[in-house]
């Protein structure tokens, strides 16, 4: 999956990222989703190589 969002930095820089979370809306609504690959910022561009994982609602209930 490739997507590309606006942002407001100019600097460059490459990550790898398995924790990031987004609140992620779709026809059947809003759920957070984890995102787990390869982000790439560029000015002005964030660019996301990889795949979103919808998180399990009991995952989000559960207490430590």
């Amino acid at each position: 999956m490739l997507i590309i969002h606006p942002r407001l930095g100019i600097g460059l820089d490459i990550e790898h990222n398995e924790t990031i979370c987004h609140v992620v809306g779709d026809d059947d609504g809003r759920f957070i989703a984890a995102f787990n690959g390869l982000i790439v910022k560029i000015p002005f561009f964030s660019i996301y190589f990889g795949e979103f994982d919808e998180l399990d609602k009991a995952v989000l209930a559960a207490k430590d």
